[in-house]
């Protein structure tokens, strides 16, 4: 019997080394991130979209969450938008494109989305400059959409926003059909309004 107890005491002692030296080594690893470059991407972690495009950036993000009937408990979706354009290596913008995320929730059981690059020319007319195709999320948690790009140069809008159009299934089987909006223009860079 005392064979086997010392046993038991010798199985436990090495279980909890096993625990304790893991633990104590972790600790004095350093905390700081750890990374390490993928292949052909800059260390910035920008690359370029378009040809001719340097780098790339995301401006002007808006989120606006929807609820079942005003009521989280009955369901939830998340709609996101933002601009995407592109720059040459001076940091001039070359192109944008609007783009557009649905993050699904709880009782959300799937949502279609479109997103509409629109924009306002001298004079203040609103237009639409370009539209993405509408995707279904199809049992996925995310979906995300974008527009086609638009060159700056050649482009008579002065200033850009997005307008995203969303459908949600509820789990209960009704549909909600809504659409938001930046409630900020953008300009990425240079424009047919720019002052020369």
């Amino acid at each position: 019997m005392k064979r086997i107890i010392i046993a038991v005491l010798a199985i436990l002692a090495l279980g909890a080394l096993a625990v304790i030296v893991p633990a104590s080594a972790s600790q004095n690893a350093p905390s700081g991130a750890r990374w390490a470059q993928r292949p052909g991407h800059s260390s910035s972690g920008l690359a370029p979209q378009a040809v001719g495009d340097a780098f790339s950036t995301n401006d002007n993000f808006f989120t606006q969450t929807f609820n079942h009937f005003g009521n989280a408990s009955l369901g939830s979706a998340i709609g996101e938008t933002w601009m995407n354009s592109g720059f040459d290596v001076n940091g001039v913008a070359l192109n944008t494109q609007g783009v557009a995320r649905a993050i699904l929730l709880p009782k959300a059981a799937r949502v279609s989305i479109q997103v509409e690059l629109r924009g306002e020319n001298s004079v203040g007319t609103d237009q639409l400059v370009t539209t993405s195709s509408t995707v279904n999320s199809s049992g996925r948690l995310t979906v995300q959409v974008a527009t086609p790009e638009i060159s700056l140069a050649s482009d008579p809008r002065c200033f850009f926003y997005t307008r995203v159009h969303m459908g949600i299934r509820w789990s209960d089987g009704r549909l909600s059909s809504v659409v938001f909006e930046e409630p900020i223009g953008f300009t990425p860079g240079p424009t047919a309004c720019t002052p020369a």
